[in-house]
């Protein structure tokens, strides 16, 4: 009986799933990655609900209705606050930028390479019109949005009802294996909270650092800059270099010292970040290896764009989970505990 298991007809059977799933992941990644995405809303609200069960005693929707009224709330004044000043100094960083740019041309024209590097440069911008591309930047906005409004969705539906959706995924799932795969999904939904948490938290006080720092330096947009800076951390390592250099053009335009300090400023806050602050938060996580983070990046962005660089790091930590658990069998660190038990506990 036990040979009988893995008989040609079944294995043929095995073999046109794993083609016909491979098939599906490759052709509509996109759908899959908004459904990560979905999923990493849902963890987000869900873990918002269960911190307000365990320090009030609102329970169930009640819990969830207040979770949604505390984002909506911290979101509404944060715009009310912070919106025009950002919009004004947005744009007064439009018009600062080109006067950096061209400090940086006299500087390179100061070498052959450099003068060399410019003239690339401009050929390359003469030959790129605006106007040709607009219909793609529209597509790309209505892409964006789109795609912003079915994650949303997503993450409002799965953190509503949960356990719903989970046990409706179990059911295709044999008896005698459920238990194991209610673990993992609990250690998956663990790892991912810890994930979140692991990067708020830095983005928060990097923002707030290198808004400072960069004011003490007397760098225009300061505070403008330290906000571009903690949200570019949601994106690991890349994030760093993006969120570094309009903060050293802006230096730049003060002067080619301050540049260098702008530049000292941002190595020392990205080395604390990465082995101080990040590890320490992510201490109840898998803590990801830089040079896994990122060549995931970079399979990511040359396979899906700008979605795919934004969750490639939380895809290699839930990565890592599956193939701890289902591959190497390694058993879970920790107890996973079952949200009613929390539920009970609240009340």
């Amino acid at each position: 009986m036990r040979a009988g298991r893995y008989t040609p007809e079944r294995l043929l059977v095995y073999i046109g799933i794993a083609i016909v799933a491979g098939l599906f992941v490759w052709f509509q990644l996109n759908l899959l990655l908004l459904a990560f995405a979905g999923v990493l809303v849902a963890v987000i609200l869900r873990s918002i609900t269960l911190f307000i069960e365990r320090h009030t005693r609102l329970n169930g929707m009640f819990a969830y209705a207040a979770t949604l009224l505390v984002i909506g709330g911290a979101l509404t004044g944060i715009g009310f606050l912070l919106v025009p000043r950002i919009e004004t100094q947005i744009s007064q960083l439009m018009q600062t930028l080109p006067d950096s740019i061209q400090r940086i041309q006299a500087l390179l024209n100061r070498s052959q390479a450099g003068h060399a590097l410019l003239v690339r440069g401009h050929e390359a911008v003469q030959h790129t019109t605006i106007g040709s591309h607009l219909p793609q930047i529209a597509s790309a906005i209505t892409e964006a949005v789109t795609d912003l409004i079915i994650i949303v969705v997503i993450g409002f539906f799965g953190a509503l009802n949960p356990r719903w959706y989970e046990e409706g995924l179990l059911v295709l799932i044999p008896q005698a294996q459920r238990g194991r795969w209610r673990r993992l999904a609990g250690d998956l939904q663990h790892q991912l909270r810890w994930w979140v948490l692991g990067q708020m938290l830095p983005m928060i006080v990097l923002g707030f650092a290198s808004g400072l720092g960069l004011w003490i330096l007397h760098v225009r947009l300061s505070w403008t800059l330290g906000l571009i800076t903690g949200v570019a951390i949601f994106l690991p390592y890349a994030g760093t270099v993006l969120s570094g250099i309009p903060a050293v053009l802006m230096g730049l335009e003060r002067s080619p010292h301050t540049a260098l300090w702008v530049l000292v400023l941002y190595t020392a806050l990205h080395v604390i970040e990465g082995y101080l602050l990040t590890p320490l938060v992510q201490r109840k996580a898998v803590r990801l290896p830089p040079v896994l983070t990122i060549l995931t990046q970079y399979f990511f962005w040359d396979v899906a764009g700008i979605l795919g660089l934004a969750l490639a790091a939380p895809l290699a930590s839930a990565g890592i989970v599956l193939v701890k658990e289902l591959y190497l069998h390694v058993p879970p660190e920790r107890e996973v505990v079952p949200e009613e038990r929390i539920g009970r506990k609240s009340a």
